[in-house]
């Protein structure tokens, strides 16, 4: 919250002073007040190394390979719950395989395959059972 404060003083002074006339003497006032402000902006931060911790370790945990970030997203996609994917890559063509209930489950897993970054190709294995009476788009 200071630090929000300190951001709109900051802001407000030199709006203030932009909107009035200075004279060019007026320089060093502007200079001194801008290291006030700053100065105050930097004692309401923390100090770099409780901001540099968590994003750390929060980027350790991210996958690299195309075939992680992959079946990561095909994990924690809603509409894919319950469905066991198999997922290789050959470089950064990517390869589905495994048995998806409907013509849409299917769908979806290629969509999100195919948006993910560092991803250029997706090989279709994915098996979509055939129900008597039905008809699947193909």
């Amino acid at each position: 919250m200071r630090q929000i404060v300190s951001v709109m003083l900051l802001i407000a002074v030199f709006v203030v002073l932009i909107g009035s006339r200075f004279e060019p003497s007026d320089g060093d006032r502007i200079a001194a007040i801008g290291r006030v402000a700053t100065a105050r902006v930097r004692s309401a931060m923390p100090p770099a190394e409780k901001i540099a911790g968590p994003l750390d370790a929060l980027r350790r945990g991210l996958p690299t390979r195309p075939e992680d970030r992959v079946k990561n997203r095909l994990e924690t996609d809603r509409d894919l719950q319950g469905i066991t994917f198999t997922v290789s890559a050959d470089g950064n063509a990517v390869t589905l395989r495994g048995i998806v209930p409907d013509v849409d489950a299917r769908e979806r897993a290629l969509q999100l395959a195919e948006s993910t970054v560092g991803v250029d190709k997706v090989i279709d294995e994915l098996a979509v059972p055939e129900n008597p009476g039905t008809t699947t788009r193909r």
